[in-house]
């Protein structure tokens, strides 16, 4: 087979870029967990998480130098952690995050392999939604252990098969039409997005409590 030094492509830059800016962060929140969690289990998946992300940030540091590409301004601990803050979340908050994260990549990674062509490239995709499933095996089974694992809601089966005979379905709740009762699609994607919803304002929250620019503070208080 001949060998082709090919250069990566557009979708390949943003996605090992992204990546690389995802897991810089996720190794100062995780670094920041593992100061201040107290249950062993749940700190004992949080080392898992932080190890990933501090694997993935050398492999793309190395592939940006491999080719020649500008390495990002990613997130550090000396610019972008503020050290000297007490604990500011629960340990089932910190499993919660853990869990909700392994879920965005998984849905990231799977992502970044579909916008792939070189074969070292699909590899690192490959092996990192395999380690984010991983993830979210574990941390689910600790979850459920504790009692912890929220889980979406629960529906009534259908009795028979049904299909959409109108356009008018579309049309969710209207003063001009019959309302009709969600469908367990819409009833999963609102659960997830209020799961993330919840765990993004608590997040801000602590951010605008701990930053020490007003601006910032305003910010994410909006957020």
């Amino acid at each position: 087979m001949t060998e082709h030094n090919t250069k990566l492509t557009s979708a390949e830059i943003a996605c090992t870029w992204t990546g690389y800016m995802n897991d810089s962060m996720s190794k100062c929140i995780l670094g920041y967990f593992l100061k201040h969690i107290e249950d062993k289990e749940i700190k004992s998946i949080v080392q898992i998480a932080y190890d990933l992300s501090a694997v993935h940030v050398e492999k793309l540091r190395a592939l940006f130098q491999r080719e020649e590409i500008p390495l990002p301004i990613g997130f550090t601990n000396e610019h972008d952690v503020n050290k000297d803050t007490g604990r500011l979340y629960t340990d089932t908050f910190i499993l919660t995050y853990v869990n909700h994260m392994a879920k965005v990549g998984m849905l990231a990674f799977s992502g970044f392999l579909s916008m792939s062509a070189r074969k070292d490239i699909r590899l690192y995709f490959k092996e990192g939604l395999q380690e984010a499933s991983n993830l979210y095996d574990e941390s689910s089974d600790i979850a459920l252990s504790k009692g912890l694992f929220v889980r979406a809601p629960y529906i009534a089966y259908p009795i028979q098969p049904d299909t959409v005979d109108s356009k008018s379905y579309l049309s969710g709740f209207s003063f001009f039409s019959k309302e009709r009762p969600l469908n367990a699609i819409e009833i999963s994607h609102l659960y997830m997005n209020i799961q993330t919803n919840i765990i993004g304002s608590k997040l801000a929250l602590s951010f605008a409590q701990t930053s020490q620019r007003e601006k910032i503070q305003k910010w994410m208080l909006r957020g």
